[in-house]
């Protein structure tokens, strides 16, 4: 079951509740401490940045391998019948991660990322409005016949045009104008069909066997201020057409409501609190080197927040949170923690954790997400890579590991997520979860991925149209060489 269809009644509850003007204008702004700009400065040693190179490897691994023929789409699951288009989003970003580590040559990584974004942009029956449809064949890019989602999804297309952006600027030459094409084509204004040009969640067609024919946009729209809803708007802002672009003003009008747990920071909280909500968009766009954001410039009464800042307070008060709960549930202890979207014994999960909007906790006996932990590398880098650790460390009652999967035995590295009370492990692996912990982790090390998409055209476009100036005080990470696989 899609992300989507598990958050549309949640995501409708949430627009009426909006309606009344529920933001806090009392809030102070979120600014950055010192404690973070420590955290920004880590350096890792040696055997932990070699330990690192061995987690991102494996989610590689995935992208690299995970994919249909001849499109080379990456599946949304392993053992999912179709691909994912915000699954591909990652697939592309991974590319010069391979070849600037020695993983692939970049003849490899380029005929990969031609082949993809080929695959894509010539079929007419994948997109919408110029978006794409959430679940495509991963043989051809069409659409799939495996009963998934039809649906034309702006969070799912937004995933794919980062990473597009991203290979893009890498390769230069044609994908560069492939990828151009793709960003141009992305029609965001049509999306556009809520109370102050709020996006929907998707257009859904009236039939789903005729794809391109008449059908609906659904009646749901980003309406907070949470990582999906920024990255799309971002997107839809930085629009090289005119016609297509959303107003800046769209971005800053998501609510931002503010809540705290005890006496730690406050900070702007999504619905569920899960920790995707707080990593998806900083995969790509580098919120260190933007620093505090102003609403009032476009005309907006909100509070003023630094979203680095944002997502390392939700990120530590989420480990605290699982820290205070450890009695509760033996999978959760101060070096285990990480709760988010994933699959888990029984069927894909979301859990909620305050603070978060709705006030409520949904554990879900506790079931770790390895990758919720990773992807957070790039905010708490010492409390992330100790729990990486701690999940590599752990073994059953016959000294097997319980989270972690060799590639050379066929895993891709952490599972997906684990239940020590459960005894459970997952089986799986799903490319929306290996992408945020290979681009973040590398992002920590290089920051690689945010240099090359900020300084894609769309990422200036859509900072310049939001009053948004990158430091680049931020931006001095060693960079790997690149260097030529075996």
């Amino acid at each position: 079951m899609s992300r989507q269809l598990l958050l549309i009644l949640m995501k409708c509850l949430l627009e009426l509740s909006l309606a009344g003007g529920l933001q806090d204008s009392t809030a102070a702004d979120i600014r950055r401490s010192p404690a973070t700009e420590t955290a920004i400065r880590h350096q890792f040693a040696p055997d932990d940045d070699a330990f690192l190179e061995e987690v991102q490897r494996a989610c590689f691994l995935y992208f690299w391998r995970e994919v249909g023929t001849p499109a080379a789409l990456a599946k949304d699951r392993k053992k999912a019948p179709v691909s994912s288009v915000a699954s591909v989003g990652f697939q592309l970003s991974s590319l010069p991660i391979g070849i600037e580590h020695g993983w692939i040559t970049r003849a490899e990584g380029q005929e990969r990322a031609t082949t993809v974004l080929k695959a894509l942009i010539e079929r007419s029956d994948n997109r919408r409005f110029g978006l794409y449809y959430h679940y495509l064949d991963y043989d051809t890019g069409g659409q799939s016949d495996a009963g998934y989602e039809v649906l034309a999804s702006t969070v799912d297309s937004a995933l794919l045009l980062a990473g597009a952006i991203t290979a893009g600027q890498y390769f230069q030459g044609d994908i560069k104008l492939l990828a151009d094409r793709m960003v141009a084509d992305a029609d965001w204004r049509a999306f556009a069909t809520g109370p102050g040009d709020r996006v929907s969640l998707g257009w859904k067609p009236a039939d789903t066997a005729q794809p391109t024919g008449k059908g609906e946009f659904l009646p749901m729209h980003w309406s907070l201020a949470g990582d999906e809803e920024r990255l799309v708007y971002f997107l839809g802002i930085g629009s090289p057409d005119p016609a297509h672009a959303l107003d800046p003003s769209t971005y800053y009008r998501l609510e931002r409501p503010v809540k705290r747990h005890k006496d730690m920071p406050p900070y702007v909280v999504t619905w569920q609190g899960t920790l995707f909500n707080y990593f998806f968009s900083h995969c790509w766009i580098d919120y260190r080197s933007l620093g505090l954001d102003d609403p009032s410039r476009l005309g907006v009464d909100a509070i003023r927040v630094d979203w680095f800042e944002n997502s390392r307070r939700a990120v530590l008060t989420h480990r605290q949170r699982c820290i205070e709960n450890s009695h509760r549930f033996k999978s959760l202890a101060e070096d285990r923690w990480g709760l988010s979207a994933c699959g888990a014994r029984d069927g894909y999960i979301v859990p909620e954790i305050q603070p978060n909007y709705i006030d409520k906790d949904q554990w879900y006996e506790g079931t770790v997400a390895p990758y919720a932990a990773g992807s957070a590398v790039m905010f708490a880098p010492v409390e992330s890579l100790a729990a990486l650790r701690a999940f590599r460390k752990l073994e059953d009652g016959s000294g097997r590991p319980v989270a972690w999967r060799d590639p050379g035995e066929g895993g891709y590295g952490f599972v997906d997520s684990f239940n020590l009370d459960q005894q459970y492990a997952s089986d799986d692996y799903v490319g929306i979860d290996q992408g945020p912990m290979l681009l973040a982790i590398e992002n920590a090390r290089t920051g690689l991925i945010w240099r090359l998409f900020m300084a894609s055209p769309t990422a200036r476009r859509a900072c310049d149209r939001l009053g948004l100036s990158p430091s680049t005080s931020h931006n001095a990470s060693p960079k790997p060489a690149a260097r030529e696989a075996d």
